[in-house]
């Protein structure tokens, strides 16, 4: 069989599988998380055979998708995820280090959900936000029988200082969603960190697996920011509070995005030094057990693990300690 055409009838057929699974998993609560790690087959194929193969695939699974659910639904799934399987699959086959990884995958991640949210207005005539806040209303304006009688309720519990009428309530918690417009720039970065980091790990996970030949990642307990980051971030936290202060127009979304990415990064980092001396210091405690501790930590104390991530950036805790011993 000609190789080409092999490659192109294993794309399909991978296609064919991803997309059922991805229709199973997206009805299994727990377990349908897995689907944010959904493109690494496509990757994975694309190391193996060539990019082309990757996205052959991917194209044909959201096809599928599209008549199987919608048309938008499946150009959604191709528009999300085509860019980061093109990239991580050009940039593994030629052996980047892990921060070039990392910038380029959450940049593709983050260059696909713009696209997204883009097109999302062309295709509904409006924002996302204004779908979402037009969704509520038409909710409560169809529930309205229903919705009186717990808002009376709620006002003879004095839960409530009045009874509002639906319309009033959907507008009251509209207006609790636009409190946090400005923080939508950070949870979009964020996510595009995550979701492009991810798929990057189990994909190079599930290359070594197949017997693929690939440089090693160092382990968790051993990721740390270039020596320039901390500056950088410094200086755009610098620039975006100036700004906030002048009353720049949008330089208060600035900052606020800044500081959330900054903070959520030096509390990984710092999350990776825990791991480094918890490993030393608690080398009978379970691997496992260690990384739900960090994680548990990240959740209750994340600015104690952005306290550790900060002075690792600036004294090297890790390498002082190494040198020391």
């Amino acid at each position: 069989m000609n190789l080409k055409l092999k490659v192109v009838l294993e794309s399909a057929l991978l296609a064919a599988v991803s997309a059922v699974l991805l229709v199973i998993l997206s009805f299994i609560p727990v377990l349908n998380v897995i689907i944010l790690i959904w493109p690494v087959p496509f990757i994975v194929q694309g190391v193996r055979r060539e990019p082309w193969a990757g996205i052959l695939g991917l194209m044909v699974a959201s096809v599928l998708l599209g008549i199987v659910f919608h048309p938008f639904v499946g150009f959604a799934v191709f528009l999300m995820n085509f860019p980061l399987v093109a990239v991580l699959a050009w940039t593994i086959k030629r052996r980047f280090d892990l921060f070039e990884y990392i910038v380029i995958s959450t940049g593709a991640v983050l260059g696909s959900a713009l696209a997204f949210l883009k097109a999302f207005s062309w295709f509904t005539g409006q924002t996302v936000f204004e779908y979402i806040a037009n969704s509520i209303r038409r909710f409560f304006s169809s529930n309205i029988l229903d919705f009186s009688r717990i808002m009376d309720l709620y006002a003879q519990l004095k839960m409530v200082e009045r009874s509002m009428s639906a319309a009033e309530f959907a507008e009251v918690i509209i207006g609790q969603l636009e409190q946090f417009m400005p923080l939508v720039p950070s949870a979009i970065i964020i996510f595009s960190l995550l979701y492009g980091t991810m798929n990057l790990l189990v994909s190079h996970m599930a290359l070594k697996k197949l017997g693929y030949v690939l440089d090693g990642l160092p382990e968790f307990s051993e990721w740390m920011l270039p020596k320039g980051a901390g500056l950088g971030f410094m200086a755009m936290l610098l620039v975006a509070y100036v700004g906030t202060l002048l009353h720049v127009k949008n330089f208060e979304v600035v900052f606020y995005t800044v500081l959330s990415v900054c903070s959520f990064v030096f509390s990984i980092q710092g999350m990776a030094v825990l791991m480094f001396f918890m490993k030393l210091k608690m080398s009978k405690v379970p691997q496992f057990l260690r990384a739900v501790i960090v994680a548990v930590l990240f959740m209750i104390a994340p600015m104690l693990l952005m306290s550790i991530g900060v002075l690792e950036q600036v004294f090297r805790l890790r390498s002082v300690y190494r040198r020391m011993n």
